[in-house]
């Protein structure tokens, strides 16, 4: 792939520029491993996906997934495109209200909402809290009796549905493979319609369902709708009318992909890495259009359309950048490329998705040898790739892996090395959003007692 289809740029010796800046002028000016964000596409992306479900829906609300990630100058960007919070846990919630975000603005979401969190949310008027399963609508009804306050509720649907090219473990929508959201099968959307029904501060709002992440091919929205469809309806019996329709978010990128389950097994055991074809992902008419379908068929007035979208905005503006540290060629078996990062700090994902790694100082490099990439640490599973046709690569050149914007930095470890540093870069200009983590910090959690040693003063000079 070229790093157009990402929407960067080359610069005149062929390096790779991400906002204005050459890649490898920032790893030398800050360091690696680094994250660098593309602040104008960044925006771009969120607003051209919010304007794309404008455009073919009569009422949408976009709200951002801070799961995916959570650096707090990129969910402001975001925020200032016009979206709402979709939050699933304290730090969340904290967060979006400390970037300024309305209560009412904010979705509350997650299987295991502490009691905590959702008096805090109730309290500062959260716009709605999604209810995943029959003992949370309990303890929700009783914060909510206990504070005297309404609840704006939006109940999670299992529509037991796995899309293409998806294992059932990792679907959301799977009913086996998947924790969340009431069981339709067995009855418990009516269980909490008839609690609702008598509840006097819980206010039904409406049905929320989710599919998975990285979903690629826009046509199994309209199959999982199929399959919640007679909720609405089930709903409507028990007197209520559905105001809000949330289909969740999980819109994939045509430059990266998760590993199905034969993909996933032919990495893992052989090292084959799956091809990707890179195409363009229109979400918004193959969504919309069954949704106003059944809404006008069925004589119901048409609901407010929730989103809740992540890894399509964020994923292809930021870029990990490494450097190679090492490499070493072992007679009969091949070449080790050794670098800064790898799945074991920096790069989990790497460990079930696909992403392309570029040559930062030459991306028109062709590809002519396979190399096996790894992160600096003593562990197995420290991969970049296990087996990736590159350049022939040198101590000290920088590499690129793309599509680092969802769940690298939120699945970052540390495992004996700092956590990286994030860059928003605009117009050429870079400016540091999150500062890499220090030794001290590393430890700063620890509670130690520290007891006099001979070597204090050397200790002291560490």
């Amino acid at each position: 792939m070229h790093i157009e289809e990402w929407g960067f740029s080359r610069g005149p010796e062929n390096e790779l520029v991400i906002g204005g800046a050459s890649a490898v002028d920032l790893a030398r000016q800050y360091g690696t491993p680094l994250h660098v964000v593309d602040e104008d596409l960044l925006r771009r992306r969120a607003r051209s996906l919010r304007e794309a479900f404008e455009k073919e829906y009569p009422e949408v609300e976009l709200f951002y997934a801070l799961k995916c990630n959570s650096v707090a100058a990129l969910v402001q960007s975001i925020f200032e495109e016009g979206f709402g919070a979709e939050v699933m846990s304290d730090f969340e919630f904290w967060l979006a209200r400390r970037l300024g975000m309305p209560a009412r603005r904010i979705l509350l979401n997650g299987p295991n909402k502490s009691d905590t969190l959702l008096r805090r949310a109730i309290s500062d008027g959260v716009g709605a809290v999604v209810v995943d399963s029959v003992p949370e609508l309990a303890r929700l009804e009783a914060i909510a009796d206990d504070i005297r306050t309404d609840v704006q509720v939006l109940l999670r649907v299992n529509p037991d549905y796995v899309p293409r090219g998806m294992n059932s473990a990792s679907a959301t929508g799977s009913r086996k493979g998947s924790v969340f959201g009431l069981d339709l099968r067995t009855g418990e959307l009516g269980l909490v319609l008839d609690v609702i029904c008598r509840s006097r501060f819980l206010r039904y709002a409406g049905l929320h369902a989710h599919i998975g992440t990285g979903i690629r091919h826009p046509q199994d929205y309209v199959q999982a709708f199929r399959r919640i469809a007679p909720a609405f309806l089930q709903a409507r019996a028990a007197g209520f009318d559905t105001r809000i329709f949330d289909f969740g978010g999980g819109f994939g990128v045509s430059t990266s992909k998760e590993f199905d389950t034969l993909e996933f097994l032919a990495y893992q055991g052989w090292g084959r890495l799956p091809r990707l074809a890179p195409k363009a992902l229109a979400f918004a008419p193959e969504m919309c259009g069954p949704i106003k379908d059944f809404f006008t068929r069925q004589g119901l007035p048409l609901p407010t359309l929730y989103l809740e979208p992540g890894r399509a905005i964020t994923s292809p503006a930021q870029v990990l950048i490494l450097t190679v540290g090492t490499v070493k060629e072992r007679s009969g078996v091949g070449k080790w490329v050794i670098t800064d990062g790898g799945a074991g700090t920096c790069a989990f994902p790497l460990y079930y998705e696909y992403h392309e790694v570029l040559l930062a100082n030459d991306v028109a490099a062709p590809p002519t040898e396979y190399v096996r990439m790894v992160g600096p640490v003593c562990f197995s599973s420290n991969w970049i790739y296990r087996r990736k046709k590159m350049p022939p690569l040198k101590p000290g050149d920088v590499i690129a892996v793309m599509d680092s914007g969802a769940y690298f930095l939120a699945l970052e470890a540390n495992f004996g090395f700092p956590r990286t540093a994030v860059l928003m870069v605009s117009d050429g200009q870079a400016r540091l959003v999150r500062r890499r983590e220090t030794l001290e910090e590393m430890a700063s959690r620890d509670i130690l007692e520290v007891k006099p040693h001979a070597d204090a003063a050397a200790i002291n000079r560490i």
